[in-house]
């Protein structure tokens, strides 16, 4: 199993885990920004969410909202 194959596993475990409301708004999320990443194929999109991930891991706010 690769790396990348672990990490998505760990996140997958992740989610398994929560109750089920958190679990859907999860599955809700995924599903909107796949939507976003099908829409803009160039690379827009995912460029999108790595600029959020990083504004939120400045501010401290990974796992926190």
């Amino acid at each position: 199993m690769t790396q990348d194959e672990q990490t998505l596993l760990m996140f997958k475990g992740i989610v398994a885990e929560l109750p089920e409301q958190s679990r859907a708004k999860v599955e809700h999320c995924i599903a909107e920004i796949n939507n976003l990443l099908a829409e803009y194929p160039d690379g827009e999109a995912l460029l999108a969410v790595g600029y959020i991930g990083a504004e939120q891991q400045m501010k401290g706010n990974i796992g926190q909202g």
